[in-house]
């Protein structure tokens, strides 16, 4: 039994159920599809939350967090790797079967290592399995922040209406006048350390943890908002989580140094 005097652990499925109560609660929801349909008919609500959850491990977790979204009357966004131990058909098809949108995570440019004729054979395929078992109209990159291929490039050389798809959430939203908020890294002020999950936007406030990301969605800042959540990074198994934190703890100092030398390397090409 948790002591009452001990804070709660954050990223774990009662503190996403807390967090996706708030938002239920205070806006209006929609999946990346629904959300760009709504905007090219001009019918966006006034307060809004675009709900978005990158699969990249653990789809049974994805499953949890699906079933908790669907309980609070939300329907969100499912974005799919197709990678052996996450390409399962079944929960796949139970998640939009609860209502949800299911999309594509491609990673092809890392997978082809920058092969752009492999890569698009890829992606075609990869898509034509996963519509086999769902409806996909949108397709959102896998960031891969270690791989030297941003996977975004792909739609550089490539139109999204080529495979019958719709919207890109970094290609295809205005992120402007939103907030934007993602646990990449196990905290929502990753900037420092975040390399490809990169929007313009109003930024993630300065919250630091989910109770102070609640506190402030009930407030009457945030009118337009998007909500990323990566589905491994929500977990309440207590050996599985502190291995995630030691994980983070780890990697992030990396990334950031990563993104340093990204930034002096771009900085160095446009100079040149």
């Amino acid at each position: 039994m948790r002591n009452r005097n001990m804070p709660e652990r954050d990223y774990t499925g009662s503190m996403y159920n807390q967090l996706v109560h708030a938002v239920s609660q205070h806006y209006t929801t929609y999946s990346i599809l629904d959300y760009y349909e709504a905007q090219n008919k001009g019918t966006i609500d006034n307060r809004y939350m675009i709900m978005r959850h990158d699969v990249d491990a653990d789809i049974n977790n994805a499953l949890s967090m699906a079933k908790i979204d669907a309980a609070h009357g939300i329907r969100s966004t499912f974005y799919f790797r197709m990678k052996p131990t996450i390409f399962i058909p079944k929960i796949i098809k139970d998640i939009e079967l609860l209502g949800h949108e299911i999309g594509y995570h491609y990673e092809v440019l890392s997978d082809a290592k920058g092969d752009w004729q492999k890569a698009r054979r890829l992606f075609m395929q990869n898509l034509d399995v996963l519509r086999k078992i769902a409806c996909v109209k949108t397709a959102c990159m896998h960031g891969r922040s270690l791989s030297r291929f941003n996977n975004l490039d792909f739609f550089r050389r490539w139109r999204l209406q080529s495979f019958g798809l719709v919207a890109e959430p970094y290609l295809s939203i205005d992120y402007s006048d939103k907030y934007y908020f993602t646990d990449t890294g196990l905290c929502w002020d990753n900037q420092r350390f975040n390399i490809r999950d990169i929007v313009r936007s109003k930024g993630s406030g300065g919250v630091r943890d989910t109770n102070t990301l609640i506190g402030f969605l009930k407030s009457t800042v945030p009118q337009k908002a998007a909500l990323l959540t990566h589905t491994n990074n929500w977990v309440d198994d207590f050996m599985l989580w502190s291995i995630y934190k030691t994980t983070f703890a780890v990697l992030n100092p990396v990334k950031a140094l990563r993104k340093k030398v990204l930034f002096k390397r771009k900085r160095s090409e446009r100079s040149t």
